[in-house]
């Protein structure tokens, strides 16, 4: 790990990990456990558990879910969400979605794809242009049909 922030780089994927660990650590304070209580009660080592909760990407998926168990918290899949309030362009494209606070990524995707005549791709913002290129890479395998 690098002391001088600009070198550090984290991806999107490290943050909700590291937000994962976070929220662990929180339930695990909330609960009044100490580390030790819930590195035994997850069957786990009390250095892991540190892991778990400082989010390390290196750490395996089990001792995650052995934390999350340990604490009485199942896991969930989810599709990921973007709030759309934080894009305008994409906010304008929600014309038939009233009050829609968020939307699956890939639901987002496909209304950029469908909706791409709608846009002014001029006016998009550079967090927008970045958000719509993960997109393009992640759903349209790096195609964005137009």
């Amino acid at each position: 790990m690098s002391y001088i922030r600009d070198m550090e780089t984290v991806t999107p994927l490290a943050q909700r990990i590291r937000q994962l660990g976070e929220a662990l650590r929180a339930e695990r304070r909330a609960q009044g456990l100490t580390q030790a209580e819930a590195a035994r009660r997850a069957g786990i080592g009390r250095q892991k558990l540190i892991q778990v909760e400082q989010g390390k990407p290196g750490v395996a998926l089990a001792a995650y879910a052995a934390a999350m168990d340990a604490l009485g918290l199942a896991p969930t899949v989810e599709p990921a969400e973007i709030r759309v309030a934080e894009y305008p362009q994409l906010k304008r494209l929600t014309w038939n979605r009233p009050g829609a606070a968020s939307l699956a990524e890939r639901d987002a995707f496909s209304l950029y794809e469908r909706y791409w005549d709608l846009l002014d791709s001029d006016e998009m913002l550079p967090r927008e242009r970045a958000l719509l290129q993960r997109l393009v890479e992640k759903y349209g395998k790096g195609v964005l049909h137009v």
